[in-house]
């Protein structure tokens, strides 16, 4: 990773962990509402433990001020039944010494390819402070006002029936023209809608025209003066129907989100990135570095796994434990860079040799074990000594020699309930009979075995 890579990882943990933006990922379904993570600042700026959230002791909806809450799940499943990957919202919620804080968030929903769980990543604002700033020195209408015009909004007016628009002037500027440049003709919007984007926006409008919807809103992109696309965030709501409940004029506005759509993108590719290096990192936590097989965290899971299933399945499985013989002469004679490629070597003709379903993983040192599902103990020997032949003599050379390998096996099959101790305990002890038989033994475990 280059130097730029970890300024920039370092930095961006640091300000999810101490800045003023809340990270949370969380799913949501007809069930249950549950946090899986949430960045430390929680504690600092609404006052809960992070561990609060994740294990439910506080309800995520009881905290969203009660006059949010509904508004807040019925978006939610809208979202998620419209496959909406990107939105943001404002709503209120009380921190934890009671008081009633605004937010804003950015919300990232994804499915898992099952379609049974969806992941809801969000980022919060804490807004009270702007809020309670504006509620201090500026009236309800005077803020709206004021809200428009910061936020460049432009205005429209429909009149179906003549099929003209009123476009404000902030609607023309946001496009790059004069009041005077654009004719109020439906048209000088439609025919700057991007091609990909006008049968969606189509079939938007004729939904609440049909008064399918009770609002129109539409993100979509429109044609700038200076030739390049600008995405906007179109709302409006018919203000005046017939006594058939067709629309007869349409009120809205037009917001350029063209920024936060970038932003979106790159929150997009980060979010991407960081569910790469979350898989590369679950990849390193189960894999053995050396040899790139599974580790022997990994083979305990597969072990307790194959012990639900015969449990549940009656699906049997045998345990070999595998070691080189005379793998310590290797590393006195030719080095143990030379043994580390011996190690190499022989965990790739497991990879060759054993197949899935089947489990190999280097157990520690020169001990390497394997989990053969559906297997019987006799059918896992024969195995065994089919690549106990394939160890011959040009598998592995130093220089113009011929160094050669064979592997002592122990064998336990498992036919009841035991615990993982004891089946590791039995396979061990059939290997410690495989070696003191002189090695290039494979043993399988019966009662009464010697223990090592």
């Amino acid at each position: 990773m280059g130097n730029m890579e970890q300024v920039f990882e370092t930095s961006f943990q640091e300000m999810t962990w101490n800045g003023p933006v809340i990270f949370m990922h969380w799913v949501m379904d007809e069930r249950k509402q549950e946090v899986k993570h949430i960045t430390p600042n929680v504690q600092r700026i609404f006052g809960y433990e992070p561990e609060e959230m994740i294990s439910g002791s506080i309800p995520l909806l009881s905290i969203i001020f009660e006059e949010d809450r509904q508004k807040f799940q019925i978006i939610m499943k809208q979202r998620i039944a419209y496959k909406s990957p990107f939105w943001e919202s404002t709503y209120r919620i009380y921190s934890k010494d009671g008081d009633i804080r605004f937010i804003k968030s950015y919300t990232y929903i994804k499915q898992d390819q099952a379609g049974n769980e969806t992941s809801i990543f969000s980022y919060l604002f804490d807004q009270t402070e702007i809020q309670n700033e504006l509620n201090m020195h500026i009236s309800l209408e005077h803020r709206w006002a004021t809200a428009i015009d910061s936020a460049r909004e432009g205005v429209w007016d429909w009149d179906l029936q003549s099929n003209e628009v009123y476009f404000s002037k902030h609607w023309k500027k946001m496009l790059g023209y004069e009041e005077h440049e654009l004719p109020n003709e439906f048209s000088e919007w439609r025919k700057r809608i991007h091609p990909q984007d006008i049968s969606k926006v189509d079939l938007e409008i004729k939904e609440h025209l049909q008064n399918k919807t009770e609002l129109f809103e539409s993100e979509h992109r429109l044609l700038h003066a200076d030739g390049t696309y600008r995405w906007i965030l179109d709302r409006g709501k018919a203000v005046k129907r017939d006594k058939r409940g067709n629309a007869k004029r349409m009120i809205g506005t037009h917001v350029d989100i063209t920024e936060r759509k970038e932003i979106e993108n790159l929150l997009h590719k980060r979010n991407e990135e960081l569910e790469r290096l979350v898989e590369e990192v679950k990849e390193l936590s189960i894999t053995d570095h050396l040899t790139t097989l599974f580790n022997r965290r990994k083979m305990v899971d597969e072990i307790k796994e194959a012990q639900r299933r015969f449990k549940v399945h009656g699906q049997p499985f045998t345990l070999a434990i595998l070691d080189l013989d005379h793998f310590k002469n290797i590393n006195d004679r030719y080095g143990h860079t030379f043994g580390d490629i011996a190690l190499q070597t022989f965990a790739n003709l497991l990879k060759a040799q054993i197949r899935e379903p089947n489990i190999v993983a280097r157990w520690g040192g020169e001990e390497f074990i394997i989990l053969f599902h559906n297997s019987n103990g006799q059918e896992t020997k024969n195995q065994l000594l089919s690549l106990q032949d394939c160890c011959h003599d040009d598998l592995l050379k130093y220089r113009m020699d011929s160094v050669r390998l064979s592997f002592s096996a122990g064998v336990y099959e498992y036919t009841s309930l035991q615990s993982r101790e004891s089946i590791l305990k039995h396979a061990d002890q059939a290997l410690y009979l495989a070696k003191s038989l002189g090695r290039k033994q494979i043993i399988l475990y019966k009662e009464g075995l010697p223990i090592g």
